[in-house]
């Protein structure tokens, strides 16, 4: 394992201006909303029960769910790094 030790508010070294490139692993975690249209077969009484609708989409996923494109009609709201580790290149 390594491990650096980066005092954020040291100034930078003078003539240290070089960059170099590293391999990271990061986490990120992102909340996302999908904005898509989906035709389902529901039961007659969900369909006329509007309060009954959102429960059994959330338990029935399998319904509507290979028409969620992750591509499209996608809004990032928000987003964290989570994580960041320096790895070694083999």
């Amino acid at each position: 394992m390594l491990c650096l030790v980066v005092n954020a508010d040291a100034p930078e070294p003078e003539g240290h201006d070089q960059e170099v490139t590293v391999r990271l692993a990061l986490t990120v975690t992102e909340e996302v909303t999908y904005e898509f249209t989906s035709e389902v077969r529901l039961p007659a009484y969900i369909a006329n029960n509007p309060s009954a609708l959102h429960g059994y989409l959330a338990e029935n996923e399998e319904l509507w769910l290979d028409d969620l494109d992750p591509v499209s009609g996608v809004t990032i709201n928000e987003r964290s790094l989570d994580d960041v580790e320096l790895t070694l290149a083999a």
